[in-house]
């Protein structure tokens, strides 16, 4: 083949309102392996407060919460996914992956 087929991918809800995109899919991948959404948005060299902003609109537009946090303390505080987080995530990466194997085959 001469040319590369390339594609953008983001999931809407059924009103079709964005809901994720690669950006934040990457985001939310390095807040579960840190469980730090400051040392997630360090990573990918945003600020923090840029991070919580994409955070935001994901819970906006759907209603449900992402991230899960807990403050400070002894052994310090953490984020994570919440379940309805978990899902979105995963259902990007397999539909990610999906169209990815598609575009391989041609």
């Amino acid at each position: 083949m001469k040319h590369v087929p390339k594609f953008k991918m983001w999931l809407e809800d059924k009103e079709k309102k964005y809901i994720l995109g690669k950006g934040t899919a990457d985001l939310l991948l390095k807040i579960k392996e840190l469980k730090s959404i400051s040392e997630a948005a360090n990573f990918y060299g945003i600020s923090y407060a840029h991070a919580w902003r994409k955070i935001r609109a994901i819970e906006k537009s759907s209603g449900q919460e992402i991230i899960s946090k807990t403050r400070g303390g002894k052994g310090g505080g953490h984020s994570e996914l919440t379940p309805f987080g978990e899902d979105i995530l995963s259902d990007y990466i397999k539909t990610k992956e999906a169209l990815e194997k598609c575009i391989k085959n041609l």
